[in-house]
């Protein structure tokens, strides 16, 4: 068995525009690269588009393989979850290059057992459709088909064997990442997945919470997929803007981007089960999409590809206007590797390639996936593409390099009221605050940093704006601006920053008056309802303080930013 049950990599396939002025250009932006379109080997479609349907005919021919082939096999359905599981990267700024090595990597495993040469995976786009697509429900594209394992009882007799196994054959580089995580041994593993450190598996009949006569979403889903809340992800003009916050390992978090906190972790946990109505009242139901397991359901890819999509947009809207693609490219006596250094450094250890084979080294790094490159694809258009500037020639795209940089208003925090978490008043200049309230003005985003237990994972806390304390709010009420979500089973080990937009409930209040001129914003988190308990989640093999997994979410600090 090899050591690499798991699959991930890729660059991007833009080739680099010639010519000296342009490499400093972009050296000079921090590591990002500027590329001119060429044609790509396969395409992603819609999963609506007619080649998109064509396309999940052949996945449902290589899930049905893989689900087929025998656990010891490094190509079994199973065994890719595993990776994601063991290894994934949520809350900080390696979730998308991770990501898009995780489904390039699976898409060619696809590719070889589907029989079809040009297989390339359908994205979902939830802004445009905002409900599981109908065809998903059908066979094997269901976890639910009879052909998945229908009990965790039975995946641990299947699987346990061969992680014994795997673990024996572990390199010193997976053992690593692994004691990061707190796994030492398979116990750990199937301890965490199990009932008592999970849920992270869940039986056939509760595999997904999304069903066909419940294709939709919660208002609170609706409201992170919508057009507004896709224009702001794509707004940032920096990569950890964009992306997530920097930390110093992949399996630690630290934050969430817009992008990676509101669409990526809603739909997720929306479809995995977890469901809010419009009284703000949670049922916590059952469902792979909700858990680390994730992959197990067909739907994860559609979900990913869509993410991965929208970092492609990102950055053809960075190139278009000059701004950097990639982390600073900063280095100093302190920190030689400087930001781009470290980011494309990280050790991603655990893919393999369509074979199931290891990779070389440089294909064990996240500097490898930054781009698409080796993966060939490309995208069928979809929403968020109005972003990206009209084609322009290279001079002019290079000359807008420095974008200014954001303004920063810090909050004054107030004692939290009985119906509040945490608040604060911020002031913001009034001019700023009625330009922003405006279609074309600039974006006002809340950096909300939060202590959370370490295994918070349970109800969302909204952010309203000007907001009275004890006064009734839904997803709807002028000053909502969108709930705070986790997403999957993580250990929670510092404060984690969440950063969301605020320029729609500004235009709200602005349009009933309730932007008051030279007063502060006044910002507050309050739980979203009071819900159902959620069930406690990974333990972390007794070796957290007692009473740890009861704490109360405290705010540390609330700034806003205006880009």
């Amino acid at each position: 068995m090899t050591q690499s049950v798991f699959e991930t990599g890729g660059v991007q396939r833009r080739t680099l525009l010639a010519g000296a002025v342009a490499a400093a250009s972009v050296a000079a932006l921090g590591g990002g690269r500027a590329m001119a379109a060429t044609q790509a080997r396969y395409r992603r479609h819609n999963v609506a588009s007619p080649e998109g349907a064509k396309m999940l005919e052949s996945y449902k021919t290589a899930i049905t393989a893989m689900l087929a082939l025998p656990p010891a096999d490094p190509r079994n359905w199973y065994r890719h979850a595993l990776t994601h599981t063991m290894d994934c990267p949520h809350g900080n700024w390696w979730f998308v290059v991770w990501h898009r090595g995780y489904v390039g990597w699976f898409e060619q495993v696809c590719r070889d057992l589907s029989g079809n040469p040009d297989f390339a995976f359908p994205y979902w786009d939830w802004t445009a459709n905002p409900q599981v697509p109908a065809a998903m429900f059908d066979g094997v594209l269901n976890p639910n088909d009879p052909a998945y394992i229908a009990s965790l009882d039975r995946f641990n007799a299947e699987f346990g064997p061969v992680l014994d196994t795997f673990w024996n054959g572990l390199t010193p580089a997976q053992n690593g990442q692994l004691l990061i995580r707190g796994l030492r041994f398979p116990a750990d593993l199937l301890f965490d997945i199990g009932p008592k450190g999970g849920p992270m598996f869940f039986p056939r009949g509760s595999a997904r919470g999304s069903t066909q006569a419940k294709p939709g979403f919660d208002d609170i889903t609706n409201n992170a997929v919508s057009p507004w809340m896709l224009d702001n992800a794509l707004a940032p003009r920096d990569f950890i803007g964009f992306a997530s916050p920097k930390t110093f390992y992949h399996g630690s978090i630290t934050g969430f981007g817009v992008l990676e906190g509101q669409p990526h972790n809603k739909v997720h946990n929306c479809t995995g089960g977890i469901w809010t109505d419009p009284n703000g009242q949670t049922t916590y139901g059952d469902g792979f999409m909700q858990s680390n397991l994730s992959p197990v359901d067909p739907l994860f890819f559609l979900h990913h590809s869509n993410i991965d999509r929208l970092w492609d947009v990102w950055t053809r809207k960075q190139q278009g206007y000059g701004y950097p693609t990639l982390p600073d490219n900063n280095p100093s006596a302190l920190d030689p590797k400087g930001d781009l250094g470290r980011w494309q450094a990280e050790p991603f250890v655990f893919f393999s390639d369509a074979k199931g084979q290891v990779l070389p080294p440089q294909k064990q790094l996240a500097g490898y996936y930054a781009t698409i490159g080796e993966f060939d694809y490309d995208y069928q258009p979809g929403s968020g593409e109005q972003v990206v500037p009209p084609a322009a020639p290279t001079t002019k795209k290079l000359k807008a390099v420095a974008a200014a940089p954001p303004q920063r208003f810090a909050g004054t925090l107030k004692v939290a009221g009985k119906t509040s978490l945490g608040a604060a008043d911020v002031a913001v200049p009034t001019v700023l605050l009625t330009q922003a309230a405006q279609p074309n003005g600039p974006r006002l985003f809340a950096t909300i940093t939060v202590e959370l237990s370490p295994f918070e994972h349970g109800q969302d806390l909204a952010v309203l704006i000007n907001t009275p304390e004890g006064q009734a709010f839904d997803a709807k009420s002028p000053g909502f601006v969108t709930t705070l979500s986790m997403f999957g089973n993580h250990v929670v080990q510092r404060p984690v920053t969440f950063m969301v937009p605020l320029s729609k409930p500004l235009a709200a209040l602005n349009g009933q008056k309730l932007l008051r001129a030279n007063q502060p914003l006044s910002i507050r988190v309050a739980r979203l309802g009071s819900g159902g308990p959620r069930p406690a989640m990974l333990h972390s093999h007794g070796l957290a303080a007692s009473g740890a997994t009861t704490s109360t979410a405290q705010v540390v600090s609330i700034v806003i930013e205006s880009h």
